[in-house]
């Protein structure tokens, strides 16, 4: 287990680390470090598939391999940014003074990701999906060297490889309990979203609503078993958030951070439309700012992403499956758009898996629009609140179409619940900026 746990560690230090620093130099040193283990991870596991692909064993020396390759140009570009980054980490912490109830919010944060690292560490896979589709590819990858035994069937390759992936490195490495993957998922979340907000807010806001957001059942929840759901939650939450602060900053680093982190979540979960509200948002924006080149910019570093795994699918599925054909097969749902009952079913079903245990982070996520309007900030934070309207259209929109496409569509409505959770950091960040405008605390 200590030699998987310091591959992570390694991956995480070596890959993701200074491609953050390449990018986004001056964010939050929390931040940096949460962005790093999501990017490490993301793109080694994406160069493990391709290598294997053409023909590159999975074995322990081979990852070693394909980690030192990569490791030693990026710390080579990234030294000096590396050395500041670890000189300045110690300082800050030193010079931090909490007051009490400051270390009562940081106990709890702590208190959370330990008792899920626990849980994690020393806890095997258990839940049903895991254990037949993602930790078994997982330790088919790990046992044969190669993904084509694993892909008996479609069930097998309906869903990208990431987790799957990720589970093979621990088992490469000697490694038991896998799971500990999705804690750290959990921390990273935990981290991002205190130095996103730190960006427009007080420290002691920061530091607040991240507790908020960790305490929420179910992220604490699904960081204990290995589902894609909080992996991909924390992919595309943190995207769109960057989307915000490309907009805010004018720095074309978190516009090509966005586009790792999104194409990165279609690398978890590929069906699921968000991408392409993702896609419609930086166009439009590029279009008002009349920098047309920031939407191709976009381009270039998600679709590779998005489509290695698309392409792999056509060739295993044989039947044209692509981006494209994927968007048009959203077009038969308009044969069925003005059928009420339908509508009132699916406004039914929303309310009950979605809105319902959603509760008072969705109310007070209301609150948060309506006071928007009352102290006039519309313009200030219109685009983080049109990402997640555009979302909730994309929510809204993509269950009318499986309602049309799937018969049994309302009987599963813990699958609408689980994906719904990518909302809650998206809602929390949104309060908390309306809220920084009310409460004036020194940062």
């Amino acid at each position: 287990m200590i030699l998987s746990t310091a591959l992570i560690l390694l991956i995480t230090i070596g890959i993701g680390l200074p491609i953050t620093l390449l990018l986004t130099p001056r964010l939050n040193k929390l931040a940096i470090l949460g962005l790093s283990y999501l990017l490490g991870i993301g793109i080694y596991t994406l160069l493990m598939f391709a290598g294997n692909i053409f023909g590159i064993r999975f074995s322990l020396l081979n990852e070693l391999g394909l980690l030192f390759l990569l490791l030693v140009p990026l710390v080579f570009f990234a030294k000096r940014r590396m050395k500041n980054f670890f000189i300045e980490i110690p300082k800050a912490v030193k010079n931090s003074k909490l007051e009490p109830v400051e270390k009562v919010m940081l106990g709890v944060l702590v208190f959370l990701i330990v008792t899920s690292f626990i849980n994690t560490f020393y806890w095997p896979v258990y839940m049903w999906d895991s254990i037949v589709l993602y930790d078994f590819r997982g330790h088919v990858f790990a046992g044969t060297g190669y993904m084509k035994e694993a892909f008996i069937d479609s069930y097998y390759y309906g869903y990208p490889l990431l987790t799957s992936l990720a589970h093979s490195i621990i088992y490469l490495a000697g490694g038991k309990y896998p799971q500990f993957l999705y804690s750290a998922f959990y921390l990273s979340l935990g981290l991002i979203f205190y130095g996103f907000l730190r960006e427009f807010a007080s420290w002691k806001l920061s530091l607040l609503f991240s507790v908020v957001l960790l305490i929420t059942g179910p992220l604490f929840y699904h960081s204990l078993f290995s589902y894609t759901n909080l992996t991909f939650t924390v992919y595309l939450a943190m995207g769109a958030i960057s989307i915000f602060l490309w907009d805010k900053k004018k720095d074309s680093g978190y516009l090509i951070l966005s586009a790792l982190l999104i194409g990165l979540s279609t690398w978890v979960r590929s069906t699921e439309p968000f991408w392409a509200a993702v896609l419609l948002i930086v166009f439009l924006v590029s279009i008002y700012r009349k920098k047309v080149w920031n939407f191709a910019l976009y381009s270039l570093f998600f679709f590779p992403i998005r489509e290695v795994w698309k392409v792999f699918q056509n060739y295993l599925y044989g039947n044209g499956a692509s981006t494209v054909t994927e968007i048009s097969g959203y077009g038969n749902m308009f044969s069925s758009i003005f059928d009420m009952n339908r509508w009132g079913q699916v406004i039914t079903y929303l309310y009950k898996y979605v809105v319902t245990p959603w509760g008072g982070i969705f109310a007070a996520f209301v609150v948060a629009v309506i006071a928007l309007f009352l102290i006039k900030k519309q313009k200030d934070l219109f685009l983080i609140y049109f990402i997640v309207f555009v979302f909730l259209a994309v929510l809204i929109l993509g269950t009318f179409s499986f309602s049309v496409t799937m018969e049994s569509w309302y009987a599963i409505g813990d699958a609408a619940e689980r994906l719904s959770m990518l909302f809650y950091p998206l809602f929390i960040f949104c309060i908390a900026l309306v809220l920084s405008k009310f409460v004036k605390i020194k940062k």
